[in-house]
């Protein structure tokens, strides 16, 4: 399942959308910014340990793909899949 990936918003949450207008919410606290890349594809430079410098260029690779498809990981496609089927009832 494809999603698109949106954000920052005004909170600076970031949400997956699927093509129905349905979205998933990404990231909703600053520290959750190299988790959320991770599921994307991004992975952490070498020798960066640092807490900030981690948020930072995860949030750099966020903001570098924001609005692009990407494969929706498996839990996220299962929210999209169960929210599908409760509006089709």
């Amino acid at each position: 399942m494809q999603v698109t990936l949106m954000g920052p918003g005004e909170m600076g949450h970031w949400f997956l959308a699927d093509h129905d207008g349905n979205s998933f919410p990404f990231v909703t606290r600053h520290e959750d910014h190299p988790s959320a890349a991770t599921l994307l594809g991004w992975s952490n430079q070498v020798g960066i340990t640092d807490r900030d410098s981690l948020i930072d260029n995860a949030l750099d690779f966020l903001m570098t793909h924001t609005g692009e498809d990407f494969e929706a990981p498996a839990h996220i496609a299962d929210f999209f899949r169960q929210l599908n089927e409760d509006i089709d009832l």
